[in-house]
């Protein structure tokens, strides 16, 4: 079940646009795990409001459930919002499955910003 606090933040803050996205094409335990398991409502409001489509569609239905708990209770909050404005998704993807659960939280903790831009797209 949803914290409540964590639903109201959903449904008062988000993107109209974003919050369709997470409740059309989320996988069910990762939109779970999304509103429960001790998230930052700040974290989840960054989610739904600063995430492109794509991205938010990448981390709802690709993600380990244990990452993206890591990515919305341990992120620095505009580390969070750049992975989620400026990744390319299957750069997203990679992070969200093959990461240890302990380097993820180095990168969205300590990363520069423009490292982390670095980080989540290809060389161009």
């Amino acid at each position: 079940a949803a914290d409540p606090e964590l639903l109201t933040t959903a449904l008062t803050e988000a993107a109209p646009n974003l919050l369709g996205v997470a409740l059309k094409e989320a996988k069910v335990k990762l939109l779970a795990a999304a509103l429960t398991r001790g998230v930052v409502k700040e974290l989840l409001a960054i989610a739904l409001t600063r995430s492109r489509e794509d991205t938010l569609e990448t981390a709802l239905t690709e993600a380990d459930e244990d990452l993206l708990t890591v990515a919305l209770t341990e992120a620095k909050p505009e580390l969070l919002a750049t992975a989620l404005e400026e990744a390319e998704t299957a750069i997203l993807a990679v992070a969200l499955t093959r990461s240890r659960p302990d380097l993820l939280a180095v990168a969205l903790q300590d990363a520069t910003v423009e490292n982390l831009k670095v980080a989540l797209t290809s060389a161009r």
